[in-house]
């Protein structure tokens, strides 16, 4: 039964000669799920799962046109003659769930991420790019014929796959959109800025000659660049009316950001705080007729979806994050059931992409393992083997609770143990920031809603010895971590020393005043309590340690930070951080280990210099899992509590 509420989304639509059987979608995004630049079973394991899960299309991941046009060496190379047999396999199974398949046709032209020994990077026009730091060369205009031409022959390629449609990419400051501003094009031939859409229109026509109408075609193309030097959103919408009056397409794809720039890039993938809304707060109303319109970028609830098409601002939603953590999330909002929400954290998604691992999800193990992991049910199934064991899991973290729900649903009875009064460890510290607000929002009231349907006991405010757990056949130890206090700062006497942890749970009972925020720069721990103070409408001095701050986070959560914090209200202090001298707090260089007196009028310090387990190893008791064991991220805290209670319960 179709959810009442919802019969927009599940209306049929036509895009060109083919009939899509929703209105939701998963837009092209990396997965890093390739080998030797063709699919693997692993690539066709996931989409088969999104398409089992009820999306109306899938648009399989930007894939290169040309030899020069391969981001990464996880890229799917459409140009080669092999590729064929591997995405019609694709389409077999995604079809068989009555999805649709499409393809992003990519070049990106001077944006390049590609590791050592890369190939020249090549753009209209020799503008280096600052955010990959790529220094390109022009194209000849035998070179672009050439490109043109691998566009056509990719497009020939996904017919003979059986593909429903293609997407040509010309947003984000990639190849095509290279050539639409002078930012990037000073061609003086009939390439030139002068002529933006020429190279596109070629393109189109190529392919539209090699493909005629037996799949649809489509542009992907920026709402906004959301950048200085970018286009404005005037610009991008001049060029998709352009686009859409003249060219040959059966659909456009509207996204937001910029590849070519750190402020552009913070919207590619943008956290809540970086955009809490999502493109459908942007989009213009509909025009009647011409090509279909889709949108994507942070749309995390169905809902949404179904007023931006009930209200003609799109005809299809790209969903893709969403469905990235739960790729059921279509059935499940057909039959009324909840779904695994994403909380914005982007750290298996994007964030594996920039690492060249293959993709994954904070709030879905199966996520990128399909071969191997089923879908998470969270119902109780039978206990296997041994039967019902009792098992305790002392801490209610991230890893305590991952724990607890897969125990659980595997069939055991679980009762986690919390000293604390609230679940979720780091996890709600950092949820006093703002840029994690979202995040530990959505991840309590998920877990609350999981502790609500399976057989979890919480014990809050809870301690327990060897003699309680003498009662339970097996104990997970998660209790976490705990922040790093050296114990030199406990002599200074020059400047009062605050503990970033006890800033962020109670920053109004600190005066603000002259405070030096002073980050070892491993994590957001620092940068957070530079927001809290920015935010309360104080001044700030932040010093950080190391080439960047923040080095172990994901690009665009780094870009987020970065973006909001330079300001006039933030004087940052690079390559230093605070070291106790002699009984007095002094800036030491990281590099230099040069040694200078604070900053003038400095009265406080708050110390961000990394984090310990919480308990000795010696004292943890049972199976270690997440930070306890050593501390690292959300990802490696949820995926240990994961595997250790599959462990027990197989």
């Amino acid at each position: 039964m179709i959810n009442s509420s919802l019969q927009n989304v599940f209306s049929p639509l036509r895009i060109g000669p083919t009939e899509v059987k929703n209105r939701i979608f998963s837009s092209a995004h990396q997965t890093s799920l390739v080998r030797e630049h063709q699919p693997t079973p692993e690539l066709l394991a996931y989409h088969r799962e999104r398409a089992r899960g009820g999306a109306g299309a899938i648009f399989l991941e930007a894939t290169a046109v040309h030899p020069s046009g391969l981001l990464t060496p996880k890229t799917l190379a459409g140009y080669e003659p092999a590729i064929v047999d591997g995405l019609s396999e694709i389409r077999t199974e995604v079809h068989s769930h009555s999805t649709r398949l499409f393809v992003q046709l990519f070049h990106g032209g001077r944006e390049q991420i590609a590791s050592a020994p890369k190939a020249p990077a090549v753009a209209p026009s020799a503008v280096p790019t600052t955010r990959f730091h790529v220094e390109p060369r022009a194209l000849t205009r035998a070179e672009i014929q050439e490109i043109i031409e691998g566009y056509a022959t990719a497009a020939e390629h996904m017919m003979m796959a059986g593909l429903d449609g293609i997407e040509v990419s010309s947003s984000h400051a990639y190849l095509p959109s290279q050539f639409f501003t002078r930012r990037s094009n000073f061609r003086t031939d009939e390439y030139g800025a002068e002529h933006p859409l020429r190279f596109l229109n070629e393109i189109m026509d190529a392919v539209r000659e090699r493909v005629g109408d037996k799949i649809a075609v489509g542009c992907r193309l920026a709402l906004d660049e959301m950048s200085q030097s970018g286009l404005s959103e005037p610009e991008c919408l001049d060029f998709a009316s352009a686009v859409s009056e003249s060219l040959p397409v059966d659909f456009i794809s509207f996204t937001l950001g910029d590849s070519a720039t750190f402020s552009g890039g913070a919207f590619i993938a943008p956290r809540p705080r970086t955009m809490p809304e999502s493109i459908l707060a942007r989009m213009p109303q509909k025009r009647e007729g011409g090509p279909v319109i889709m949108a994507t970028t942070r749309v995390t609830d169905i809902h949404e979806a179904e007023a931006a098409i009930a209200a003609g601002l799109a005809d299809m939603v790209g969903m893709t994050r969403a469905q990235i953590a739960d790729p059921h999330l279509v059935r499940k909002a057909q039959s009324g059931e909840r779904s695994i929400p994403c909380i914005g954290c982007n750290v298996g998604c994007i964030g594996h992409y920039h690492a060249g691992l293959p993709i994954a999800c904070v709030m879905n193990q199966a996520t990128g393992r399909e071969t191997s992991l089923p879908q998470p049910t969270f119902r109780p199934s039978p206990a296997a083997h041994g039967g019902k064991r009792q098992v305790a899991v002392l801490g209610a973290g991230v890893a305590g609770m991952a724990a607890a729900v897969e125990l659980a649903s595997a069939g055991q009875q679980v009762t986690v143990f919390e000293k604390e009064s609230e679940i979720g460890g780091q996890l709600r510290l950092a949820g006093n920031a703002p840029d994690h607000q979202f995040t530990w929002e959505t991840w309590r009231d998920w877990q609350y809603h999981l502790i609500e349907s399976l057989p979890i006991k919480v014990q809050l405010e809870s301690t327990i010895g060897e003699r309680d757990l003498a009662e339970f056949d097996d104990v997970i130890d998660a209790r976490g971590a705990k922040p790093y206090r050296d114990e030199r700062f406990g002599g200074v006497n020059n400047v009062e020393i605050i503990d970033a942890w006890d800033f962020l749970q109670n920053p109004e009972h600190y005066a603000a005043d002259n405070i030096l925020i002073s980050d070892w720069g491993g994590e957001p721990t620092g940068l957070d309590c530079v927001e809290v103070l920015l935010g309360r409408g104080h001044t700030v001095r932040y010093a950080f340690g190391g080439a960047m701050p923040a080095t172990n986070i994901h690009y665009y959560q780094q870009f987020g930070y970065l973006k909001r914090i330079d300001v006039a209200e933030c004087e940052v202090i690079p390559f230093t951080q605070v070291d106790a001298v002699d009984g007095s707090a002094v800036l030491r260089g990281s590099f230099s280990d040069r040694v200078s007196d604070l900053p003038a009028g400095t009265t406080k310090v708050i110390i961000a210099h990394g984090r310990v387990p919480a308990i000795d190893a010696a004292q943890t008791v049972g199976e270690r899992v997440g930070d306890v064991d050593g501390p690292r991220t959300l990802e490696e805290a949820a995926l240990e509590g994961y595997r250790a209670a599959r462990a027990l319960s197989n």
